[in-house]
């Protein structure tokens, strides 16, 4: 058992790959810092959920970041009720589990803020009395809180006297994003989105509302110059938020140590990394243990469809974006894994990171299932846990359900053992995950 695990809690996505990406950057910086022994990430939308990522560290202490901007629906009702935590200091299986205050909340963002529009001032050589600025919050009807750090960052840039105005607005609540060209009269209009990842909300429904076109910037818009930065994603900054978060929950603050040759493959979730050790040293002879395509020994990971040549890879952030970035896949246990690579390993324990790089939180549970311990989460227990749209997704009609298994679970190599026993699983699936219920949720809204 490991003394520590840091776990960032983000949203995800189905859409685009720098929703999640950018938290797996963070991840991968704290876990070349040594933050704690443990580090690794969980997701609404990907793997490894929320409600499964406590089984994949094997620390009896575990502190949970929300990589949120606000402090709302997702940080104080989503991820309590899905992590099954019973407020910020929590114990469970064992392990004493502390949710800090979530990143938005932390003092560093506001000093990121200040720095993209001091920033966007001087490169444009903008006139400051003909200048506003909007700090756009995502917001949401569900939680009036989620707004209260987009205005706190406007407050804050509003007492500088940098610009003419500043407004707060909101992609999902009120005023709405469209409101700034009638709250402020400035020429200009640095529009600064308070998201932390180039996902699809900056990329995509931000610009859309702001009226901006694809491509070229800054543009006019009803007269008015607008100056779009894109996300706040300054990896240092942010990553140095998150271990502050931590260390003042209780993180001990102290570097962990790690084995020669570990690097980069070094402060991953350990449960499940005995066994497989243990059962790639027992194979005999040529062969191989195998995931689905993904065939490991002890000296090696690869693809079965390899052909003649192979990229090596050599790095965590390297070998995702070659398998989830281009197309994106964000259910990483889909069959479409792209072949073409490999990994050499210097040590056996290795294979177990480049394996949860690979699939996250995967052999957690293959471990589990081989000994005894793996426990499946039956359809109604996790429809009845939701807190949104999902609540009773059990109640859909069967013939919705198994549309829906089908089609998302059909395609993954995973078998949905919680919605039907099978003998002797390969790679049993604990429970129903986001990407399966949001297509349950579709077929339910098209019939």
């Amino acid at each position: 058992m490991t003394d520590s695990a840091l776990i960032l809690a983000g949203h995800g996505s189905h859409i685009s790959p720098n929703t999640a990406g950018v938290v797996w950057r963070y991840v991968d910086r704290l876990r070349a810092l040594g933050a704690a022994d443990e580090v690794t990430a969980c997701f609404w939308k990907e793997p490894p959920a929320f409600s499964q990522v406590l089984y994949t560290v094997a620390a009896a202490q575990v502190f949970v970041v929300p990589v949120f901007t606000a402090s709302g629906y997702f940080t104080r009702a989503v991820l309590p009720t899905e992590m099954a935590l019973s407020g910020d200091l929590s114990r469970r299986d064992g392990k004493r589990i502390t949710l800090t205050r979530c990143l938005g909340e932390h003092r560093s963002m506001t000093k990121v803020v200040q720095g993209i529009v001091r920033a966007q001032l001087e490169q444009y050589k903008l006139e400051r009395a003909q200048t506003a600025v909007a700090v756009i919050g995502h917001g949401t009807r569900r939680n009036a809180n989620s707004r209260a750090t987009t205005r706190y960052q406007a407050e804050r840039l509003r007492e500088l006297n940098w610009v003419r105005e500043v407004v707060a607005v909101y992609l999902d609540d009120e005023p709405g994003i469209a409101s700034i060209y009638q709250s402020t009269s400035a020429d200009n209009i640095i529009a600064l989105p308070y998201f932390l990842a180039p996902g699809s909300h900056v990329s995509i429904d931000v610009p859309r509302a702001l009226g901006l076109s694809a491509g070229a910037k800054p543009q006019t818009v009803a007269g008015r110059n607008i100056y779009y930065t894109g996300s706040l994603s300054d990896d240092a900054s942010i990553c140095a938020a998150i271990h502050d978060l931590a260390l003042e929950a209780g993180l001990p603050p102290h570097r962990a140590t790690y084995a020669a040759g570990d690097e980069p493959w070094r402060a991953f979730p350990q449960a499940g990394r005995a066994a497989l050790v243990q059962a790639l040293h027992a194979l005999p002879g040529a062969q191989t243990l195998s995931f689905g395509p993904v065939l490991a020994t002890a000296k090696r990971i690869w693809h079965r469809d390899n052909g003649a040549h192979s990229v090596e890879m050599t790095r965590p952030g390297q070998l995702r974006a070659c398998l989830r970035d281009e197309p994106f896949r964000p259910l990483p246990t889909s069959r479409d894994l792209p072949a073409g690579w490999h990994v050499h390993l210097e040590q056996a324990a290795q294979a177990h990171a480049v394996l949860e790089t690979i699939f996250p939180g995967l052999v957690a549970d293959w471990a589990r299932q081989r000994g005894g311990g793996f426990v499946t989460e039956p359809l109604h227990v996790s429809s009845e846990r939701q807190v949104g749209m999902f609540k009773d997704l059990h109640k859909l009609a069967p013939a919705h359900i198994e549309s829906a298994v089908a089609k998302v679970c059909g395609a993954c190599l995973r078998q949905p053992t919680w919605w039907r026993a099978q003998p002797e699983p390969d790679l049993p699936c604990p429970a129903a995950c986001n990407f399966w219920m949001s297509t349950a949720m579709k077929t339910k809204d098209s019939a």
